[in-house]
């Protein structure tokens, strides 16, 4: 039987991050983020963090270190409250 554990696992076409000529993955900076998104581009991050050899991990970490999803959604959140969305009335 075969041992999968050894196999380079990787994403084929992440959504939220492009490839780079080194190795890694640069993250799209989207102006919307709504916490759905957040959830995917969260969860994207850790399989490609885990795909990679430990060496580039950390040098990986920065570069999703520069946009922060999180935030992005918490941003968007707080422009719909701002225009009180969901509309009063519209059920």
């Amino acid at each position: 039987m075969k041992s999968h554990l050894a196999e380079d696992i990787r994403i084929a076409s992440p959504r939220f991050h492009l490839p780079t000529r080194d190795g890694l993955y640069a993250p799209i900076a989207f102006l919307f983020v709504t916490e759905r998104m957040r959830d995917d581009i969260l969860n994207e991050r850790s399989l490609l963090v885990a795909s990679l050899p430990p060496a580039l991990r950390a040098r990986q970490q920065k570069l999703f270190d520069r946009y922060d999803p999180v935030a992005g959604a918490r941003s968007f959140t707080e422009l719909l409250e701002l225009y009180r969305y969901p509309f009063a009335g519209s059920h």
